[in-house]
């Protein structure tokens, strides 16, 4: 798991699980904001099964038609690589 505090002063949490290089489970949360509300819902789900380093693509093609606040496509991304480093 990793917390990470955004630059608008947000709260971004992911939890990771990896098999390998696969995303094998992925949890996304915090205190920020997301319209629709069901667009990180359906992230998660689209990262299931992804490589490490086509989850940047999935995250930009979900969230591409959501509005965030509080936090950035590019925050998620680096979350992602950090938990998957750490």
């Amino acid at each position: 798991m990793k917390v990470i505090r955004s630059k608008a002063g947000k709260t971004l949490e992911i939890r990771l699980e990896l098999d390998g290089n696969l995303i094998k489970e992925v949890e996304i949360s915090g205190d920020f904001m997301v319209f629709p509300s069901d667009a990180i819902e359906e992230l998660e789900r689209k990262l299931k099964g992804r490589a490490l380093g086509e989850h940047e693509g999935v995250v930009r093609e979900v969230l591409r038609k959501a509005e965030l606040v509080g936090i950035t496509e590019d925050d998620i991304i680096d979350a992602i690589w950090d938990v998957a480093g750490s």
